[in-house]
């Protein structure tokens, strides 16, 4: 169902519980925000392409994607900033994709795989974000040109993942053999 077509059977739902609360048992007002919400992810996928589960937006102004991936509005009327920003720039009430990884390299192991981790996160990269701050490992889209990044990320994250699965096994078989070699010269 689309955007408009779900609008016009929202209206003519509400349309009739309104005719008739004074029988209805139901919230209406909850039920009116929980539509919104509903064609909020609508407009999010059909306006800006952002492959997302439509029904599971629970938020206007703060939507999590997933473990590493969110949409917010940023400015000073929102009380939201790029914490540090590379080069200063703040955004100025915009809509935003964030792709955050605060732990860094430790989101692929506890062996902390920070030339993985920089691949990964420079392949990111590459899709231009509008705003960076590469200390905290963090990512913003403006939401208008956000459909490529975030409709790539989990296939990427998928990616390296991999990626590090192999790697992983290597690492650690290079850290046992240091520690053999360094049990056998003692």
């Amino acid at each position: 169902m689309n955007l408009e077509t779900t609008k016009k059977a929202y209206n003519e739902i509400f349309k009739a519980m309104k005719k008739h609360k004074d029988i209805c048992v139901f919230d209406i007002e909850s039920l009116e925000i929980n539509s919104r919400l509903h064609l909020f992810g609508l407009e999010l996928k059909e306006k800006y392409g952002l492959n997302i589960d439509e029904k599971s937006v629970r938020s206007f102004d703060w939507v999590e994607c997933g473990e590493h991936c969110y949409i917010g509005w940023f400015g000073d009327k929102y009380s939201r900033k790029v914490s540090w920003s590379d080069d200063g720039k703040q955004p100025k009430d915009e809509q935003l994709v964030i792709f955050k990884f605060p732990t860094g390299a430790y989101i692929f192991g506890e062996d902390y795989p920070i030339d993985l981790f920089q691949k990964f996160f420079l392949e990111l990269q590459s899709f231009s974000p509008d705003y960076s701050d590469s200390h905290n490992h963090c990512l913003y889209f403006n939401i208008n040109k956000a459909k490529d990044v975030f409709n790539s990320f989990n296939g990427l994250l998928k990616k390296y993942y991999e990626i590090n699965n192999e790697d992983a096994k290597q690492r650690r078989i290079k850290k046992m053999k240091d520690e053999l070699s360094k049990l056998e010269t003692v």
